[in-house]
């Protein structure tokens, strides 16, 4: 009869430390989720605000763009001497020097 509460309470033992891994492997990965899909809307909604400076800010030439895009936290990776311009999720292709569309990356 000793033996059996031995067992059991080696069992019940083994399942607590199971649940509590399991549980603590669940709060942190849904923390690093939440992570990043907030760093997502951020980045979502700097480029809407880049959208809405563009848009209402010039006549969408590629030089009142970049003079917009100076303050941008991105502008030095930004390469004006082609046709596509890369801005966080955003893509913004000229024609002729002008604004032709924005497309989005991903």
């Amino acid at each position: 009869m000793k033996n059996k509460w031995k067992i059991g309470f080696w069992i019940c033992l083994l399942l607590l430390i199971v649940t509590t891994g399991i549980g603590f492997y669940s709060v942190v990965d849904q923390a690093v989720a939440l992570t990043h899909m907030k760093e997502g809307y951020s980045d979502t909604e700097s480029d809407l605000e880049t959208i809405i400076q563009i848009v209402g800010q010039t006549d969408q030439t590629k030089q009142e763009i970049e003079n917009v895009l100076k303050d941008h936290r991105l502008y030095e990776y930004m390469d004006f001497r082609t046709d596509t311009i890369e801005i966080e999720r955003l893509t913004l292709i000229f024609e002729n020097d002008y604004l032709k569309r924005i497309e989005k990356q991903w």
